[in-house]
């Protein structure tokens, strides 16, 4: 599918006046942890991000309600207010462990090898970006520069990154593209990422996790040709 170049620039212009902007993430129970480990706490996944290929290298991130409203031939009416800043005290950031990075790199090498796409290594940049994203709490892609999955009350990375690989089970490969139940497996996938950078951070109602992709998947062009290139069946 086309998207005509006068809704490219409205998305252009409505994803950079929201560029540092985010929304309050809804605090219900201070008790994050403990209720993550007794299974009260529903895991969950947010929606999938995805980029429009521009042209001349530009790639204009999207979510996929944004992506569907495009298609309709509409774009977003609004963008999330600005989050209000909390004390660092509430909230227990907490950079990853040797053990975390290469548990996050083993689970993406898995299920990207069922696919014949590369290993991914370990990203800094990516890790430290999502590193501060999540410094307020706020369950929201951030529209950057890499591309993301976002999952929350997960117990750990390996179990958000099934999460992820687990939409496979609705993916078609026969009509390859993006789609909003499938952008996350896609992403963790996608041939020509080369690195990976993730974070997370325990906040009042659950654990929210963070991965960051570069280059980033996703990219959606008329013909879906970058999805037929990087998102093929499983071998054998």
């Amino acid at each position: 599918m086309k998207i005509p170049s006068a809704i490219l620039a409205t998305v252009a212009l409505l994803i950079a006046s929201a560029s540092a902007q985010q929304e309050p993430l809804n605090v219900v129970n201070a008790n994050a942890n403990e209720q993550q480990q007794q299974g009260l706490v529903e895991p969950t996944v947010a929606e999938p991000i995805g980029f429009i290929d521009a042209g001349k290298g530009g790639l204009l991130p999207f979510t996929s309600s944004e992506f569907e409203g495009l298609e309709r031939g509409e774009w977003p009416q609004s963008r999330p207010s600005e989050i209000t800043p909390q004390s660092d005290e509430q909230f227990k950031a907490s950079a990853l462990s040797n053990d975390e990075i290469q548990s996050v790199l083993n689970a993406h090498n898995y299920y990207r090898s069922l696919h014949g796409s590369p290993p991914l290594t370990w990203n800094w940049e990516a890790a430290n970006f999502g590193e501060n994203w999540l410094q307020y709490c706020a369950f929201q892609h951030s529209h950057g520069k890499f591309g993301e999955n976002l999952a929350a009350g997960h117990r750990d990375f390996p179990t958000a990154i099934q999460a992820w690989y687990d939409e496979v089970n609705s993916y078609n490969f026969g009509a390859p593209g993006f789609y909003s139940g499938t952008g996350h497996f896609t992403q963790v996938v996608w041939k020509s990422t080369r690195s990976v950078g993730c974070a997370k951070r325990a906040c009042p109602r659950w654990t929210i996790y963070i991965c960051n992709y570069d280059p980033p998947g996703n990219i959606v062009t008329w013909d879906n040709s970058y999805f037929r290139d990087n998102v093929t069946p499983r071998l054998g």
